[in-house]
C-alpha cells in the first residue's frame, strides 16, 4: 500500500507545501509547531503515517488556530485516499479561519484597536486579516477539489461560488 515512490512523493509534497506556505502566508511559529512539523516529516519518510498524523493532531488540538496543520493533515488523508477525513480537516481548518476572521472584524475589537495609535499596530492587524484571507481562499480550494474528486458537484460550486464572492470583496 505505501511503496517508496508513494513515501518520495508525500514527503516531496508535504516539505514543499511547508516551504510555499512559509512564503505566502508567514507566521511565528513554536518550538512546539516546528517540532511537529519535522516529527511528521520524518515520520513519513519512515513509512510511520499514523505517527505524522498524531503530531499534527496533537498541535491542532493544543492550538485550533494553526491553519497550516489543517493543511498538511488532510494533504495526508488526500494522499492514502480518505476523502471524507480530508473533507473534515479542511472544513475544521476553514471554520477556524472563519472564526479568527470574526474576531478580527468585531466591533468591540476593531473600536479598541482604533484607540490605539500607531502605524506598526495597524500594519499588523491588517497583516493577520490579509493571511487569514489567504488561508480562507486556499481552504475553500482545497475543498472544492475534494468535492469533485468525491462527486460532491453542488459543494464544489458552492466552495467556488464562496472564492469569487470573497475575491470580489
Amino acid at each position: 500500500m505505501f511503496d517508496y515512490g508513494m513515501r518520495i512523493e508525500l514527503a516531496t509534497r508535504l516539505r514543499t507545501m511547508n516551504r510555499v506556505l512559509d512564503r505566502i502566508v508567514p507566521d511565528s511559529s513554536t518550538e512546539a509547531v516546528e517540532a511537529a512539523i519535522e516529527i511528521m516529516l520524518e515520520a513519513v519518510a519512515r513509512r510511520e503515517v499514523g505517527e505524522a498524523v498524531v503530531a499534527l493532531e496533537d498541535v491542532v488540538g493544543a492550538n485550533p488556530f494553526w491553519l497550516r496543520g489543517y493543511l498538511l493533515l488532510a494533504t495526508i488523508y488526500q494522499h492514502f485516499q480518505n476523502p471524507d477525513q480530508a473533507i473534515a480537516t479542511t472544513e475544521k481548518g476553514l471554520a477556524a479561519c472563519a472564526s479568527g476572521l470574526r474576531q478580527c472584524s468585531a466591533l468591540k475589537w476593531v473600536e479598541a484597536v482604533e484607540r490605539i495609535n500607531g502605524p506598526v499596530v495597524h500594519n499588523r492587524i491588517q497583516n493577520h486579516a490579509e493571511r487569514l484571507r489567504r488561508y480562507e481562499r486556499m481552504f475553500r480550494h482545497r475543498l472544492a477539489m475534494l468535492q469533485i474528486r468525491c462527486g460532491n458537484l453542488d459543494e464544489a460550486i458552492e466552495q467556488w461560488s464562496a472564492i469569487e464572492e470573497v475575491h470580489c470583496a
